[in-house]
């Protein structure tokens, strides 16, 4: 089944300001508009607050839309494909007891969310997300002596991709918010702002890592 592209103007608590009949799929190849609610305004004074990054929007629901006089549109070169495997994978972690038309609703409509707070193309930054949060290892005990070790083991391409969606979706679950894709768009951003809890957790995981790199040859 094709990932939906329900890429729609959305509010903080996630209502649609747009009629059913506007939803597109993203295998058609449709240029879906995306619009701003609400005022409009200059994003130059919201990137400049934030040193030219990502601008994130605060803790409150209220203040969550990012003001711009333009909207980001997807063109024919920007829609996401019918079958993106990165997006397919966070699907498939994502989904519970079996509702993968759900998942793909919120995947979707995390995109939504991420094009209306940054105003431009969200795969791309999905992608930049999932990358800085990669592990690069994971850590096991092991008994030997009478004693328990620590022991580095590297990770597979697939096992950290795995393991930076597990934790980003782990984190957006503590943020205080209605919606399941509002809370995965606002915490992609902020791994890409470097305050996510997720950047945090990695760090901690590769320093235990570097104290125990002598067990490193441990046989597990």
């Amino acid at each position: 089944m094709p990932l939906r592209a329900a890429v729609l103007g959305r509010t903080a608590y996630g209502h649609s300001q747009t009629s059913y009949a506007s939803q597109r799929l993203f295998s058609t190849g449709t240029i879906i508009q995306q619009t701003n609610p609400g005022k409009t305004g200059s994003m130059d004074d919201t990137k400049n607050s934030v040193g030219g990054k990502v601008a994130l929007p605060s803790s409150t629901p209220h203040n969550t839309s990012v003001q711009s006089s333009t909207s980001f549109s997807y063109t024919p070169e920007t829609l996401p494909p019918r079958q993106d495997p990165l997006l397919q994978f966070m699907v498939n972690l994502l989904m519970r007891d079996g509702k993968k038309a759900t998942a793909e609703r919120f995947i979707a409509d995390m995109l939504a969310d991420m094009a209306r707070l940054t105003n431009s193309n969200p795969l791309p930054l999905v992608y930049d997300a999932v990358e800085l949060a990669k592990p690069i290892l994971r850590m096991q005990s092991r008994k030997q002596g009478g004693k328990t070790m620590q022991v580095p083991i590297p990770l597979k391409a697939r096992q950290s991709t795995r393991r930076a969606i597990m934790w980003i979706i782990e984190a957006s679950r503590r943020r205080a918010d209605r919606s399941i894709s509002h809370r995965l768009a606002v915490e992609m951003l902020a791994v890409l702002e470097g305050n996510s809890s997720v950047l945090s957790r990695k760090d901690e995981l590769h320093k235990i890592g570097t104290v125990n790199r002598s067990n490193a040859s441990v046989r597990i």
